[in-house]
């Protein structure tokens, strides 16, 4: 009498389509040496809107697998050649598929021994035949639906990272135009406001040299108005150098040196500057030199008004193709590390960052503060 072969499946319903999140259908694999199965199982899964491959044996299961990543794997448990286990095995033993799920399929529940070699070769379940289709729809959705999830967290990722990109782009592109309104508007003001002064200041200049002996009260009032003129002239330069100091033309050493020198008069805080490798600032481009420029600008301003010192040292130093810049205070330093995270602080990060650098600041309460700026010269 012929044994009656065991059917393939139970009669279920129509399973549901999945949808990838970018459109692209996820992968299964089924493996089988009979083709038969492999075909009854295709129909079902291509049914769920999902891209089926299939494999009768391991070997040509693992040569798949360095193609292309798959959602879940289908394997038969019994193979000639190479079972299933030692299918699972290898699969799970190259890094490419170490974490691809594997779902044994076998007509024989087996003993416990037989199961747990199997999990510990790999699987993550098994189903039997006859194969009710809810239950094997069921399994797999449970593992497509991670794997959607996966690479949607991967596609959000990439978003992320290319909004953080375009947002320092259009930072960056921000800063630019900014130290480009400065400089205009600092020309401007040179160009027009100051000359202009300039003219005025020599024609009062004329008219107080000649009214000195005859009109003694004119003379006194022309003399008033050299002093406002100059006093104008003064404040006129003070917001040029404060737009852009011309200085910054001869390189980022003299212009902080310069710098130092405002402050010093300023603050009457003790002021030292050490500078290794002078030559190392005609390496740096324009936009970096500003940056650092206008960073050691802000970091004065701050210790004027929070870190009660009564000394600062800047150290101005090239190692490999990376410049440094070292602002160190004697100051009470920061007790709250929340002021780390502070907006003037994180703006300096940025704007260091954008151009790809890097700041670090360290400061504890009574022993000052140090920050420490490392931009590439590149």
């Amino acid at each position: 009498m012929q044994q009656q072969e065991t059917p393939l499946f139970k009669k279920g319903t129509q399973p549901r389509r999945l949808v990838a999140p970018d459109g692209v259908p996820a992968s299964v694999l089924l493996v089988d040496d009979n083709p038969a199965k492999l075909a009854a199982l295709a129909a079902v899964i291509a049914d769920m809107g999902l891209e089926v491959t299939t494999a009768t044996s391991g070997r040509e299961a693992l040569r798949l697998l360095l193609q292309r990543d798959f959602a879940v794997i289908l394997l038969d448990v019994k193979m000639p050649v190479m079972d299933g286990f030692e299918t699972a095995t290898l699969i799970h033993g190259r890094p490419k598929s170490a974490h691809t799920p594997i779902i044994f399929v076998t007509a024989e529940a087996g003993k416990d021994s037989e199961r747990f070699r199997g999990y510990t070769s790999g699987a993550v379940d098994y189903i039997l035949s006859p194969i009710v289709t809810e239950v094997l729809c069921a399994k797999i959705r449970v593992f497509v639906d991670l794997f959607y999830l996966q690479r949607q967290l991967a596609m959000q990722t990439e978003e992320l990272q290319q909004s953080k990109l375009l947002l320092r782009q259009l930072a960056s592109y921000q800063e630019h135009i900014k130290e480009e309104e400065r400089k205009r508007i600092a020309r401007d003001i040179h160009d027009e406001l100051g000359q202009s002064l300039l003219a005025l200041r020599i024609d009062v200049s004329m008219l107080h040299a000649r009214t000195r002996a005859m009109h003694p009260r004119l003379n006194e009032k022309a003399g008033e108005a050299l002093n406002h003129i100059d006093t104008a002239i003064r404040s006129v330069r003070a917001i040029i150098n404060d737009l852009r100091p011309p200085v910054l033309d001869l390189g980022l050493q003299a212009a902080i040196e310069w710098q130092l020198e405002e402050f010093r008069q300023r603050s009457g805080i003790d002021c030292t500057m050490q500078a290794k490798d002078a030559d190392a600032h005609c390496d740096l481009d324009e936009k970096r030199a500003t940056t650092l420029f206008r960073i050691a600008q802000e970091s004065l301003s701050n210790i004027t008004r929070h870190a009660q010192a009564t000394q600062v040292h800047v150290e101005l130093y090239r190692e490999g193709r990376r410049l440094y810049l070292r602002i160190k205070d004697n100051g009470v330093g920061m007790a709250d590390q929340k002021k780390l995270n502070s907006f003037g602080l994180v703006g300096m990060k940025e704007r260091v960052s954008m151009l790809g650098g890097e700041l670090k600041i360290d400061s504890a309460p009574g022993k000052g503060t140090v920050l420490t700026i490392a931009m590439p010269l590149d």
